[in-house]
């Protein structure tokens, strides 16, 4: 490490560098030195995005933040947009996580759906507006490979709201899985609408974060014939 930098605090939670080395522009670590370095990297830039846009970040301040040289940032990263997708692909696999453990149809028993929905809403809008300078700048990528693992997530989450808010009378027919999928996808674009526009309201009434969620939720369950 090169004398003089300051050292990145302890990440509470590290990074899945099984998922990210699955991106086509990381280059897999292959000793304990190296995966250290890795995950140093992706917290001083997850740090950095926690009070600055993403392109207002220079490779100068992930080294000093991180404490690694920028040879050796190179040696992991082919450049800062590459950084900037492996952390997104950790975030995601924790955020898919959370979504498995908010859809679980047995945490719900004996709720209401209004009452799933919310939550889980909630949830969700949460992860947005904390990672918001991450996920805007994903948005504005234009990286397919990122966009493609995006869009699973969104597929694999819209799956799993389905579980908790789907009638089971109707769960078989196609019209109503359209109907329900589209419930969510209506979702995710206000989601990413919002992160756009971001402070600044598209709508003629502005929501903050709770206000916000339970128009999600509201829009899910009247897509799922639930209203």
């Amino acid at each position: 490490m090169p004398r003089g930098k300051p050292k990145a605090r302890t990440s509470a939670k590290a990074h899945d560098l099984e998922a990210i080395n699955r991106l086509d522009r990381v280059m897999p670590p292959k000793q304990a030195r190296s995966t250290e370095s890795m995950q140093r990297i992706l917290l001083a830039l997850e740090q950095l995005l926690e009070r600055k846009s993403f392109s207002d970040i220079t490779m100068a301040e992930i080294e000093a933040q991180s404490g690694c040289g920028i040879a050796t940032i190179y040696a992991r990263f082919r450049d800062k947009d590459s950084i900037l997708a492996a952390l997104h692909e950790s975030i995601s696999e924790r955020f898919r996580s959370g979504i498995d453990e908010a859809t679980d149809p047995a945490r719900w028993d004996g709720k209401s759906v209004e009452e799933a929905s919310l939550k889980i809403a909630r949830g969700i809008v949460a992860h947005y507006t904390r990672n918001r300078n991450l996920l805007r700048a994903i948005m504005l990528l234009d990286d397919m490979e990122v966009y493609e693992r995006a869009a699973s997530l969104i597929r694999h989450a819209s799956a799993r709201i389905g579980t908790v808010v789907a009638r089971k009378d109707k769960v078989n027919s196609k019209d109503y899985e359209r109907q329900l999928d589209l419930g969510t996808k209506a979702a995710y674009a206000l989601l990413q609408q919002r992160l756009v526009f971001h402070p600044i309201a598209t709508g003629r009434f502005p929501a903050d974060d709770r206000e916000f969620a339970a128009d999600l939720a509201y829009l899910i369950r009247l897509c799922a014939g639930r209203e």
